[in-house]
């Protein structure tokens, strides 16, 4: 895969997750109040989102790729696709509006960053 192509697909993944977290922060649901673990959970995807994003921003801005940077997105796809098959699994909907659209995205997502990534680890470039 491409380095800009990786590089984009992180700049995705951390906007993707910082739009979740943020979601889930600003949304109350039929009026519910949200408990400290949503509002946690809502930090946890807002953080990992900085860093993602930051991730991708650097691949694509400096060009380089390592096997360092490979294991992150590999890190990533697979917090992606957690995170994604919970919002589809309906643990993480009562947090959210559309999260079955979300978690298609995530998903979908940390499968190209978990390719990206395992492509990344295998060879140094």
């Amino acid at each position: 895969m491409r380095r800009s192509v990786s590089g984009i697909v992180g700049i995705i993944g951390g906007l993707v997750d910082l739009w979740a977290g943020s979601s889930i922060l600003t949304q109350n649901p039929m009026g519910m109040n949200i408990t400290g673990n949503f509002r946690l959970l809502g930090y946890l995807l807002i953080i990992l989102g900085l860093i993602v994003l930051l991730t991708g921003v650097s691949m694509f801005v400096r060009r380089t790729m390592s096997r360092f940077t490979g294991r992150l997105m590999t890190i990533y796809g697979f917090v992606m696709l957690a995170l994604g098959l919970g919002m589809i699994g309906g643990i993480l909907n009562a947090m959210m509006q559309w999260s079955l659209i979300s978690g298609i995205v995530m998903i979908s997502i940390g499968f190209v960053m978990l390719y990206s990534g395992l492509k990344m680890s295998r060879k140094q470039m």
